[in-house]
């Protein structure tokens, strides 16, 4: 029987994360398993266990229901950065989140784009789900867009296109 804790820790790669999201398909004791490595205290686990995480919420985004709370706690303590990348492209790749959670997404998301220590990733993500959210609470478009332009003069090439984009979508959001 198939591992989950044991193929993470012989190998950290695509095929090893491909491997598990399809053992996990829509399994939730799979997806248990799983979830318990990604909070766990081991770094190692942690960052292995990031990498199915996202694409599972693309797959099958009913398995993260009952886990976005917790994941939204980790993300101000995360032990690895892979945690909060992952946890931000998950929340940028489901669209129908739940409503009770949309004020902690927003202020996590908020505190992410702003925060200067975050990784560039992450930071993108979270501009991502912003983007979402927007399209919900319109009156948060022109705060986004304040903390956006500022990636326009970013270092790399792909953070100023991927701004570009994140912009382009902004706008045509109507208020």
């Amino acid at each position: 029987m198939f591992n989950i804790k044991e193929a993470l820790k012989r190998e950290h790669s695509k095929r090893t994360s491909d491997l598990i999201v399809n053992y996990v398909a829509n399994n939730k004791n799979r997806f248990k398993e799983l979830m318990d490595l990604l909070l766990s205290e081991d770094v190692l686990m942690v960052q292995r266990a990031s990498w199915p995480l996202s694409y599972i919420a693309k797959n099958q985004p009913k398995l993260l229901a009952p886990y976005w709370n917790k994941l939204l706690d980790e993300l101000p303590r995360s032990k690895h950065v892979a945690f909060n990348r992952s946890v931000f492209r998950s929340l940028s790749l489901v669209t129908n989140l739940p409503i009770e959670i949309h004020g902690r997404v927003i202020n996590e998301c908020m505190d992410t784009i702003t925060d200067n220590n975050k990784s560039t990733t992450s930071r993108f993500y979270a501009m991502y789900t912003m983007v979402n959210m927007v399209k919900l609470y319109p009156e948060l478009k022109d705060e986004l867009k304040l903390h956006v332009e500022p990636f326009l003069n970013h270092k790399l090439p792909s953070m100023v296109a991927g701004t570009r984009a994140l912009l382009k979508q902004i706008q045509k959001i109507k208020v």
